[in-house]
């Protein structure tokens, strides 16, 4: 087998830092070295390759040619030796199963049943990894994650949960009074409460009830459907929800759905994960589970 003429690897490092933020501090910051550093390591690299890997105008640097050629190599080979080394660990604690959620995911749907998944799958272990934001799916650091989305990733293996549906919640006193809801235009008589980055979620729904004079900034924003519905929960507008996962349960919740089983769809929610982890025991038990709680959901409604 020929051997194999690799630079220095720190240096590659470097390097694919600095040309991906087209930043030498940000580099650094990132790899936790000095700014000094960086910049040796990618003057060896361009030495020892005989190239310029940057062009440096002022302050500015930007990357020539054949840098532009060599950081998207480099990143994926990185992103694949970091996809082996996850791998290999997931591989390695076959009873834990690191699992990336939503928090309004976590706190309405599984938390309260999480306890349920150990007890049936004999030992294995969730550890939950939350974000009030939307996120990408953590190639690095999770095993699944459970994600509504309209959009794949063919890099990615999406194993279908459910039909994400949409239906507006608010306080249970808002049926009555000064302005009760009674259809879906008495709305507009209270403030709207919506997610800013999901600012499509009130407009789809109110294009399906047939009510076109409504505009995304007559709303009150939030970042996650947990805050809106919590403000929801206290009598101060009216929420949306995106079942079967981020809408609450309590029963003695003061929130409730003022036209019952009118919703409409809003795309799907998956279970998530890298094609060398579909098939591993922990991760099909994981799915089998969260079918079987879905389908117990729809036999106590």
């Amino acid at each position: 087998m020929k051997k194999r003429q690799l630079p220095n690897l720190n240096a590659l490092r470097a390097f694919e830092a600095a040309a991906r933020h087209l930043n030498f501090r940000v580099a650094s910051e990132e790899l936790n070295i000095t700014h000094s550093a960086i910049s040796h390591h990618i003057r060896n690299l361009e030495d020892q390759l005989s190239v310029n890997l940057f062009a440096r105008t002022g302050r500015n640097v930007v990357l020539t040619e054949s840098g532009k050629l060599y950081l998207p190599i480099l990143s994926e080979a990185f992103d694949r030796i970091a996809d082996g080394a996850n791998l290999v660990q997931s591989l390695e604690r076959p009873n834990t199963l690191i699992v990336q959620v939503y928090i309004t995911v976590a706190m309405y749907w599984l938390l309260p049943r999480i306890h349920e998944f150990y007890r049936v799958s004999k030992g294995i272990q969730a550890q939950l990894g939350t974000s009030y934001l939307d996120w990408s799916f953590d190639r690095q650091g999770v095993d699944v994650g459970i994600i509504w989305t309209n959009k794949k990733d063919p890099d990615l293996v999406y194993l279908h949960l459910a039909e994400a549906r949409l239906s507006p919640m608010c306080h249970v006193d808002l049926l009555k009074g000064k302005s009760p809801i009674k259809e879906p235009r008495d709305l507009l008589n209270h403030d709207i409460l919506q997610l800013f980055n999901h600012n499509h979620d009130w407009s789809t729904w109110f294009a399906e009830a047939g009510i076109e004079d409504w505009a995304p900034d007559q709303a009150i924003t939030y970042d996650n459907y947990l805050l809106a519905l919590e403000a929801a929960s206290k009598g101060r507008g009216v929420a949306m929800t995106n079942s079967p996962f981020a809408t609450p349960r309590t029963p003695a919740s003061s929130l409730v759905r003022p036209f019952g089983d009118k919703t409409c769809h809003s795309g799907d929610w998956y279970l998530v994960c890298k094609p060398e982890l579909a098939d591993s025991p922990k991760v099909r038990l994981f799915y089998k589970w969260l079918m079987n709680e879905l389908e117990s959901d729809k036999k106590t409604r």
